[in-house]
């Protein structure tokens, strides 16, 4: 019976875990492939290419944007506006005391609420943030948050979180007394 022997190395600020040497040698190759191309072609040149691609075939014109932000309540705000300060990720741990909760458990009910008002735009979570998750050491699991790049590109077009929403018409509805 062979031991499997884990092997951890760092990539740009990364850690990475492969459970071989040579799915080690795989990934560090890519990894290192993808950096020579960045450093051939330029990073900003491949992304504004690509960001142009995402403003065409994203979800988030700027009304379903001004919905969802207009429907979530203020720690959900205040969780959009951590994850968009934060473009290259935000851990649990410091997104929850980001917005002073007492716990992880307590992010996964402001977490919650946020899915539901995605789903009632027929959105998903992964259409607002993906999820990395890393274990440290070999109990201690690590989620970090990353925005996608098509609701960052949604947020800036709009000029939110320094922009409020300007309504077309007056509001027409009677207001409860």
């Amino acid at each position: 019976m062979e031991i499997g022997l884990a092997i951890e190395f760092e990539h740009r600020g990364k850690k990475w875990k492969t459970d071989t040497p040579e799915e080690a040698i795989r990934l560090r190759r890519e990894l290192e492939e993808l950096d020579a191309e960045e450093e051939q072609f330029g990073e900003l040149d491949l992304r504004g290419e690509y960001d142009e691609q995402l403003r065409i075939d994203t979800v988030w014109t700027p009304d379903i944007f001004w919905t969802f932000i207009g429907n979530i309540g203020r720690q959900q705000i205040e969780t959009v506006k951590a994850l968009l300060e934060n473009p290259r990720g935000i851990t649990s741990g410091k997104l929850a005391e980001r917005l002073k909760l007492p716990n992880e458990m307590a992010l996964a009910g402001v977490l919650s609420g946020l899915s539901k008002q995605l789903k009632k735009l027929n959105l998903k979570p992964a259409h607002l943030y993906s999820v990395n998750t890393r274990w440290i050491g070999e109990n201690t699991k690590e989620r970090e948050f990353v925005t996608q790049r098509a609701f960052d590109l949604a947020a800036e077009e709009v000029g939110w979180p320094e922009a409020e929403r300007k309504e077309d018409a007056p509001n027409t509805k009677k207001k409860r007394k």
